[in-house]
């Protein structure tokens, strides 16, 4: 028997999952990753104590599984896009990685808004900007920190930093390239983005672009050491986590839909052609076999639940961990509409990028009184992740008969209804439980010879484990609780710029 590692580093979290050659699961392990916030609205991390963090889930995930290094036939990794994991010639970080949900350059986005650039932006890239995406964040230290570009060799992605730290070898693949912005129809680096976007010099250190399912490189001896993998073991390119959880769900044909209801809720749609409807809104990424992947994200997906319980607190095991079905059934036993309290869940510091643009939105609760309790507010929380999706589906081209719902918000039954009512169509759950890393590990598995292709890999290892359709009687109590919620972010929307401005002259 081989087995396959599929590495999923997220904003929170890096988790490795051992595979057998049907596809299973027989070992994992995850680890917390450390956020850094030096100053307000600043996310970083420190690349060798992820690298760190990254060793001990592979060797941890090996033990689990009960097999040796010398058992895995190939690796795969997938990662959070955008960001900047920059490294000098001998491959040492020059500073703390900048991941995607920092807002350092609001301000350059704000310029580039009112000078009208985004549109161009758009029609190059099909991606609409944040403050966190490579390019902005290359255009900020041009401007702050100009001495890192001079010791500067390679500008990485998440996953790229973490494989090259593996096999030695530096290069990026078409997802995560999307994400720089790159040039979407070429599915290359853009030098007039670079230009357009102020982050000019940076052009060498962009990495060659190899195919995401390609052989990258082998595990060194070093590595090895540190992880408990066989030197020589084959590692993909990989991809970007959006792109690798739909392959891990199991869909890779246009037309199919997918929500990842994870840290960032991703509502996607696949697509044999760079399509970039609707216009100025979302990303389109490349997807392996030359499609492509339309999203529009709810940036705010279960960062909202964390956010909430590390704030209002919630209900624990006897662990200590938080217990979600006993919360869920307190919040059951809350009429929908959470008595009239609603959220408006934009509390990621990226803003909203779809079904509208605007960086500088953030979120609200609306409806509260003395009666309020804690349970209303999370009724209001797991509602409005699913108003927010329906939000973004109905922007969406075309129509859509049955959504996959994946991501650790998925494995709630409870949930999974709401979100058929909400959005009143039925909703399917893969039997894979961790797609970002089931999705780069099928792909390793084709690499390494173990399926002729992906469609086989897939058809061979994936099925649905549940369908959930929508009830007649939920769906029409909620309709009109939707129609509110869209009204409230338009009304919200309206005081976007007037708080951002005020923030600004408070930090000033």
């Amino acid at each position: 028997m081989r087995y396959l590692i599929g590495i999923d580093k997220g904003t929170t979290m890096v988790k490795s999952v051992v595979f057998d050659e049907t596809g299973q699961a027989v070992g994992s392990a995850d680890e917390r990753v450390a956020i850094l916030s030096p100053r307000p609205g600043w996310h970083e991390e420190d690349p060798d104590a992820s690298w760190q963090a990254c060793c001990r889930t592979i060797r941890s995930a090996i033990a689990d599984a009960g097999i040796t290094g010398g058992d895995v036939a190939g690796v795969g990794i997938a990662a959070h896009m955008g960001g900047a994991w920059i490294v000098d010639d001998q491959g040492r970080p020059v500073r703390n990685a900048i991941c995607w949900p920092d807002e350092r350059a609001q301000s350059l986005l704000t310029r580039l808004e009112i000078e009208g650039s985004l549109e161009e932006v758009f029609r190059i890239s099909g991606n609409g900007l944040m403050p966190g995406i490579t390019l902005m964040i290359l255009s900020w230290l041009n401007a702050n920190e100009p001495e890192i570009r001079k010791r500067a060799a390679a500008v990485l992605s998440a996953k790229d930093y973490l494989r090259y730290r593996l096999t030695g070898v530096i290069a990026t693949d078409p997802s995560d390239v999307s994400f720089v912005p790159g040039d979407i129809d070429q599915r290359t680096h853009s030098d007039r983005l670079v230009t357009l976007l102020g982050a000019h010099g940076w052009d060498p250190m962009m990495p060659d672009i190899v195919p995401s399912g390609a052989i990258a490189g082998e595990v060194t001896a070093e590595a090895a050491e540190e992880t408990g993998l066989a030197p020589g073991t084959l590692v993909i390119t990989g991809c970007g986590d959006a792109v690798a959880n739909v392959v891990g769900a199991g869909r890779s044909r246009p037309g199919e839909a997918i929500t990842v209801l994870g840290t960032s809720c991703l509502n996607s749609l696949i697509v044999d052609r760079p399509g970039r409807e609707p216009e100025g809104l979302g990303f389109l990424f490349a997807m392996p076999d030359e499609n492509y992947l339309r999203i529009l994200p709810n940036t705010s997906g279960t960062i909202t639940m964390d956010w909430f319980l590390d704030h209002f607190g919630g209900i624990r095991d006897a662990a200590g961990k938080w217990d979600f079905p006993a919360m869920e059934q307190r919040v059951a036993a809350t009429p929908r509409g959470a008595d009239g309290v609603l959220l408006l869940p934009y509390v990621n510091t990226a803003g909203v990028l779809a079904p509208f643009y605007d960086p500088r939105a953030r979120g609200s609760f609306f409806g509260m009184s003395n009666q309020t309790t804690r349970d209303h507010l999370m009724r209001a929380v797991y509602e409005a992740l699913a108003f927010a999706t329906r939000d973004c589906l109905a922007a969406m081209p075309g129509e859509i008969d049955v959504l996959t719902l994946t991501g650790g918000g998925a494995r709630s039954a409870f949930w999974s209804q709401m979100f058929a009512d909400v959005c009143k169509i039925p909703i399917e759950i893969s039997t894979a439980q961790q797609t970002g890393a089931t999705g780069v590990a099928l792909m390793a598995g084709v690499a390494a010879g173990i399926w002729p292709d992906l469609a086989t890999a897939q058809a061979a290892t994936l099925s649905i484990s549940a369908r959930f359709e929508p009830d007649p009687l939920a769906s029409a109590q909620y309709e009109d609780w939707y129609d509110l919620y869209r009204d409230l972010r338009d009304v919200y929307r309206g005081f976007s710029d007037r708080r951002s401005r005020l923030l600004e002259e408070v930090r000033a």
